[in-house]
């Protein structure tokens, strides 16, 4: 029997592992992470914020999980039994563990938050440098630098860097976009344009083989089309003998009258 929920729980730690790996639970984690990392700092004073975003943070942890568990079964006495097991550690790596624990402890929270946001700085610093080819002078005189500024052009700094880092990786973003599907369609049409040229050569030689087709008019046919022409003549003829006749008619009647 103990063999059997040993087994158990391994395979309920093994799914949970699984989902803490996978982009339902560290996608969301992280953009949160990265969204509200920037107010924190290493200094021992906490703030109203914290509360706020932990409290946020706690809420995300446990709507994931919940969701989790309710989709492939997993009740809450398994999840914390198995969570809680020596297998949790030796099959999660302590990383992807942290972000669970720290919805339980607000000092690893904020220690995770400290981090991320000066991981999030040394890449936006990073980006500038390679975007610039130098750094700010700010951000050149040493690892003390940051102390000497003060608060309100620390946030406009930080924001500075976050927008940046935004903007490399939607560029480098487009860049990958564009190499990986360059060849692609520079494929795709060359195959358009031969197509379209197969096209307009069959439509030009369908044209001319329909021309050189068409028998030439007979001589009876060349007078069966003539009459309306004929015809016309008439027409025009009777309406000029009214002319003439009237024209005739009127000039009787003045000599008459003189």
């Amino acid at each position: 029997m103990a063999a059997e929920e040993e087994d158990d729980v391994e395979w309920v730690v093994d799914t949970i592992a699984g989902f803490l790996r996978g982009p339902a639970w560290s996608i969301p984690i992280l953009e949160f992470m990265e969204h509200n990392c920037e107010v924190f700092d290493d200094e021992e004073e906490s703030k109203l914020s914290y509360t706020e975003i932990y409290q946020e943070y706690q809420a995300l942890v446990e709507r994931l999980l919940e969701d989790y568990l309710k989709e492939v079964g997993i009740n809450e006495e398994k999840f914390q039994e198995a969570f809680s097991s020596p297998l949790a550690k030796t099959h999660t790596s302590q990383a992807i563990l942290q972000t669970v624990l720290a919805a339980e402890d607000f000092r690893l929270f904020k220690k995770m938050m400290v981090q991320k946001n000066i991981e999030m700085q040394l890449q936006a610093i990073r980006i500038i440098k390679e975007r610039n080819g130098i750094l700010p002078e700010c951000l050149t005189e040493g690892s003390d630098v940051f102390s000497e500024i003060e608060q309100e052009e620390m946030k406009i700094l930080r924001e500075v860097l976050r927008k940046s880092k935004e903007e490399y990786e939607i560029e480098q973003e487009r860049k990958r976009t564009e190499e990986d599907l360059s060849e692609t369609e520079k494929q795709q049409l060359k195959q358009r344009e031969d197509y379209l040229k197969k096209k307009r050569d069959l439509l030009l030689a369908t044209k001319k083989e329909s021309k050189n087709n068409v028998p030439p008019l007979s001589t009876d046919q060349k007078e069966e089309e003539s009459p309306p022409k004929e015809e016309m003549s008439e027409e025009k003829q009777r309406l000029l003998q009214k002319r003439k006749m009237l024209a005739e008619k009127l000039k009787e009647e003045v000599i008459n009258k003189r």
